[in-house]
Order: structure tokens, then C-alpha cells, then sequence
């Protein structure tokens, strides 16, 4: 192997090893937005169910239920 070929294999090397952290570190934080969406998303479900019932009592209850 020539010089010229191991300069350019270690620089691969080193490229790819950056864009994988890059990657991973990307997905760990899409994985944290999507943890945090669903979370939001669960309140707000909770929110309005209780608003549906504060607004129809019993009747609201009986849809949520069926």
C-alpha cells in the first residue's frame, strides 16, 4: 500500500467515524423530541378530556367511556 493510499484510507476512516457520531447524535436527539412530543401529547389528551367532562358532566363521561 502506498503512502498516498493509506493518507487517503485513514482519512475514510476518520470520515466516517465522524459522521456516525454526527449521526448518533442526531438520533438520540430525535428520540428525545419524539419521548417529549408524546409526552405533550398525553397531556394535552388529559387536558381535554377533563374539560369535556367539566363542560357535560355525566353525559361527557359516558362518550369518553364508549
Amino acid at each position: 500500500m502506498s503512502a498516498l493510499t493509506t493518507a487517503s484510507t485513514v482519512s475514510n476512516l476518520a470520515s466516517d467515524a465522524s459522521y456516525t457520531a454526527q449521526m448518533s447524535g442526531v438520533t438520540k436527539q430525535g428520540e428525545a423530541d419524539m419521548l417529549e412530543a408524546a409526552k405533550l401529547q398525553n397531556e394535552l389528551n388529559r387536558t381535554n378530556m377533563y374539560a369535556k367532562l367539566l363542560e357535560a358532566g355525566p353525559k361527557a363521561a359516558k362518550d369518553l367511556i364508549s
